[in-house]
């Protein structure tokens, strides 16, 4: 998937700076030669969410039509909705775009009044970061010697931002395939709450991110032998298996694991959700959006000048350094094609994802 995106991307980028190249920009382009363009974000300033964005505008300020300066401003709170709220209610005149962490696959779940229209967004693109682990303690159970022992688990108490974190939800789907018992605890925003609390014995696991792993664990106590790597979890791939981040060495994918422990391909409502998130979630962290109304146009213009910014050696490097791994980028039409797949989610999934809630709320 990430070869297709980025071929595709080659192909944009040319147009986009004959774009920039070709003079005056047509009525339906807005001016934006010497103004200001805010990209605004839903995060609190300084996680990935803040400087990944900042990263996004360095480049994109370079490539958009009429070389704006492009701003960063943090609108959070509000469970991530003041900031979509933000950018939804801008007005459609070129000053104002979003780069949201947007998480579809869970909000379909809030009541019908709360649901968030995002196809009525003039979608851009779609940005997703790193592959996560589970990050484990070994002194549990009767002690864990290889990855192979997490499987004889007979219980895990899981540690998670919130209840609805998809990379929570997909941890909890595999615990139910593998037969372990669990309980979850939420609350801990970031890597390094949650690594606290595993140090502190308040949790046994929790997802991680490659970035963590790549800066922390991996040869702080992963090398040590006081924690591990069980599984990975990312994106499909193009041939239609599930990414391997090349960060994270041997470190099996979540269906190579089950697969492996259980000595058969999982199935059922738990591997749907999981499925459902590797397909919809774990390609996109953030959704990079202008506000409803924006001339078509216009659109055109954002779509391919981002496309152009994010192909540049200097975006690339930049944003390896904030996400641990070179990013995942989603042009338009495929980020279009996730939020109208995440919009019709079956209610069967939804019945599974609402399932795992309610339990990991106890």
């Amino acid at each position: 998937m990430k070869t297709q995106f980025k071929i595709k991307g080659m192909a944009l980028a040319a147009s986009a700076m004959a774009l920039v190249l070709a003079g005056p920009a047509s009525a339906d382009v807005l001016d934006l030669e010497g103004k200001t363009v805010t990209l605004v974000h839903n995060a609190s300033p300084g996680g990935a969410t803040g400087l990944s964005a900042q990263v996004l505008a360095d480049a994109w300020s370079k490539t958009m039509a009429g070389n704006p300066t492009v701003v960063v401003q943090s609108v959070a709170g509000g469970a991530l909705t003041k900031g979509i709220d933000h950018v939804m209610e801008a007005r459609p005149n070129g000053l104002t775009l979003g780069y949201l962490a947007w998480q579809g696959t869970t909000r379909i779940l809030d009541p019908e009044p709360l649901q968030i229209p995002f196809e009525d967004f003039g979608t851009i693109a779609g940005i997703g970061g790193s592959n996560f682990i589970v990050h484990t303690r070994t002194d549990i159970g009767g002690g864990l010697e290889g990855r192979e022992d997490f499987a004889d688990l007979e219980s895990l108490k899981v540690g998670g931002y919130s209840p609805k974190m998809t990379q929570g939800m997909q941890v909890a789907a595999g615990l139910d395939l593998l037969g372990i018992d669990w309980s979850y605890v939420s609350g801990m925003f970031g890597d390094g709450p949650l690594y606290a609390a595993l140090q502190r014995g308040e949790i046994e696991a929790y997802p991680a991110t490659t970035t963590q792993y790549i800066a922390e664990l991996e040869d702080g106590p992963i090398a040590e032998g006081t924690t591990m790597a069980v599984w990975q979890m990312g994106p499909y791939l193009e041939d239609g298996t599930m990414k391997r981040d090349p960060a994270l060495g041997d470190v099996p994918t979540i269906l190579e694991y089950i697969e492996a422990a259980t000595g058969a391909a999982p199935e059922g409502p738990m591997w749907d959700v999981i499925d459902f998130h590797a397909r919809a979630s774990a390609p996109v962290n953030w959704i990079v959006v202008a506000p409803p109304g924006t001339p078509e146009e216009h659109l055109q213009m954002l779509r391919e000048s981002f496309d152009a910014a994010v192909m540049t050696p200097e975006y690339l490097e930049a944003a390896t350094k904030v996400y641990g791994s070179e990013p995942n980028i989603v042009h338009a039409e495929g980020m279009s094609q996730i939020i109208s797949e995440v919009q019709s989610t079956p209610e069967e999934i939804k019945d599974a994802m609402r399932g795992l809630v309610d339990r990991m709320e106890q």
